[in-house]
């Protein structure tokens, strides 16, 4: 077990060299120190057990430490971890093979790289080449893809991109699920491409009435926009299918994939693209292939994890082990916002993507806290600002019934605890929530009685 000496080097070490904020809220908050992970189970400094609902937000998907991508990583890593530039390393043919065999028809183009983010850039490269008289993007409020300055420039989330603005006046912001507004913004011609969430993630997490995706690609089809389905969150069978655009049967231009692809190894992302559009880029007076090649070196190991992920996917058919789990938990956490309606709004989810729409973020800290004293981690949004955040629950896919069972009854035990309690509680700690960064750190690990001592410098 970590000794007290241990944490207060480990959080001295975050507070003076990583994020201070973060380094003082973890400490007031009493949190152990994760030592390793398995399968569905997190497991801290003193041996105790979690059963993790959040798996880092969907990127455990087929579990911690699962066997097969452990084994594919161990062998890239005997044999060929890094090929020199300009070499293709064995498992990419691997990788791109398994690509083809599972992705909507005509996506048969793949840049890789090293983040969401990164290929999230790519793609808008692509875009810009292949539609160079367009210059408006259409993105849904709320979305999220990625936090890169390029990648800041379509996010619909307002409070992360204002600092950074001007970054171009290009961007049209639709709601959600609002099929209309969308063939409202494409309709005159000068739309680029549409960049979508199929399940809107996030402390947003929405999911669309049904037909809603294909609306959106017809409008695309319709206006020669091109449609950018972003899959990050919702790939490889989270949703109950390989793909989240599959439930209204679409075929996107573009298609984005990380987080899951991996198993959680190393990180990873592929930008899909359809031939036309990489030939239509090519046709741009500047072109050059460098143009949509990656700068960052993807290296062998991660492929291999890549390709062995997809292959745990497809033999387990996890995305048909979500669509049977699924309703287990979304029909429960539903359940639970209709015993608790003081403090649950909705419960959104599709497949084993699901979440409970809280009133206000204490009341989401709450249950993530009281969660966490139960020995179930879930998916806090660690956003302040948003007035009705959704607290996730992406257990990995290979999550079993008994589980889900566990994770419902510890919920019914937190919210009956926190029903308990007046609605000014959360309305207050909502407020002290939204000024935390406000109060010194040194006040705020006394009122937790917290045993660390801050010896690193205030954000």
């Amino acid at each position: 077990m970590t000794s007290l000496d241990d944490r207060q080097r480990i959080f001295s070490a975050l507070g003076r060299h990583w994020n201070p904020t973060a380094a003082t809220m973890l400490a007031a908050a009493g949190r152990t120190v994760e030592s390793h992970a398995s399968g569905t189970q997190v497991y801290a400094e003193d041996g105790t057990a979690a059963l993790d609902l959040a798996a880092s937000y969907g990127v455990f998907l087929v579990g911690h430490g699962n066997p097969r991508v452990a084994e594919a990583v161990t062998e890239a890593l005997r044999e060929a971890p890094a090929v020199p530039p300009g070499a293709v390393h064995p498992a990419t043919a691997a990788l791109f093979r398994a690509l083809l065999d599972i992705l909507p028809a005509g996506l048969d183009r793949f840049v890789l790289g090293s983040s969401g983010a990164e290929i999230c850039e790519t793609a808008l490269r692509a875009v810009r080449l292949a539609r160079p008289d367009r210059q408006r993007i259409v993105v849904a409020d709320g979305s999220y893809h990625g936090k890169t300055l390029a990648a800041l420039s379509l996010l619909g989330q307002r409070n992360h991109r204002a600092p950074f603005e001007p970054l171009g006046g290009h961007l049209v912001v639709v709601p959600y699920g609002d099929a209309a507004a969308v063939r409202a913004a494409v309709a005159d011609g000068s739309v680029a491409a549409v960049f979508l969430e199929p399940v809107l993630g996030g402390a947003h997490l929405t999911v669309p009435p049904p037909g809603y995706v294909r609306e959106v690609a017809d409008a695309c089809a319709a206006s020669d926009t091109l449609f950018v389905a972003d899959e990050i969150q919702t790939g490889f069978g989270r949703t109950g299918r390989m793909f989240a655009v599959e439930h209204d049967g679409v075929r996107p231009d573009v298609m984005l994939l990380s987080k899951a692809l991996t198993g959680g190894f190393v990180p990873v992302g592929v930008c899909a693209l359809n031939s036309t559009v990489v030939a239509a880029a090519g046709r741009h007076p500047r072109w050059h292939p460098s143009l949509l090649a990656s700068g960052s070196s993807v290296t062998g190991v991660a492929v291999a994890a890549a390709a062995a992920t997809i292959a745990e996917v497809r033999d387990r058919d996890l995305p048909a082990r979500a669509a049977e789990l699924g309703p287990r938990l979304t029909e429960g956490l539903a359940a639970a916002v209709r015993r608790h309606p003081k403090h649950l709004l909705a419960a959104p989810g599709i497949g084993l993507m699901a979440g409970l729409r809280t009133a206000n973020p204490a009341v989401e800290l709450m249950v993530s806290i009281g969660m966490g004293q139960r020995g179930v981690h879930t998916g806090h949004s660690l956003n302040e600002q948003i007035n009705e955040p959704v607290l996730r629950t992406y257990p990995p896919l290979t999550c079993t019934a008994e589980e889900i069972d566990q994770a419902l009854a510890a919920l019914e035990e937190t919210l009956t605890w926190l029903d308990r309690q007046p609605r000014a509680l959360t309305r207050a700690a909502t407020a002290l929530l939204r000024r935390q960064y406000r109060i010194p750190p040194r006040l705020m690990l006394r009122l937790n009685r917290s045993p660390i001592r801050m010896d690193w410098q205030a954000a």
